[in-house]
């Protein structure tokens, strides 16, 4: 009976040690969590910032090249004084959207040449 006493007080001490490492793990960890949603909304900020610095310089580049010869009266050159922002507009939406979205192949010739016949996935 006095071994099982001794061995019951022995196991409840290293239980008692167990939970209390375990409460510092937890505590470690959650304080590296912390750590990382910091550097993670400071790796969100930096990008934000550079979008927006890359548009803005693409917007400060655009004017310079779209009129190279001022002196020139030819029809191009008139055409593209008169609309040269919806293509910058275009430009900087399609470089954005190539960051954050995929390319999706297009249909194969193949594939449209027979439009009668329908397929069913079940």
């Amino acid at each position: 009976m006095p071994l099982l006493v001794i061995l019951f007080i022995v196991s409840y001490g290293i239980l008692t040690m167990l939970v209390f490492e375990q409460g510092q793990t937890i505590e470690s960890q959650r304080g590296l969590i912390r750590e990382m949603l910091k550097d993670s909304t400071q790796l969100a900020a930096i990008k934000d910032k550079m979008a927006k610095d890359d548009v803005k310089r693409l917007h400060e580049k655009a004017p310079a090249q779209v009129n190279p010869q001022p002196d020139s009266k030819t029809p191009d050159s008139a055409s593209a004084a008169v609309g040269p922002k919806t293509p910058d507009k275009k430009d900087s939406r399609s470089s954005k959207s190539a960051r954050t979205m995929k390319q999706v192949p297009g249909k194969p010739a193949s594939d449209l040449e027979d439009v009668r016949r329908a397929t069913r996935v079940i």
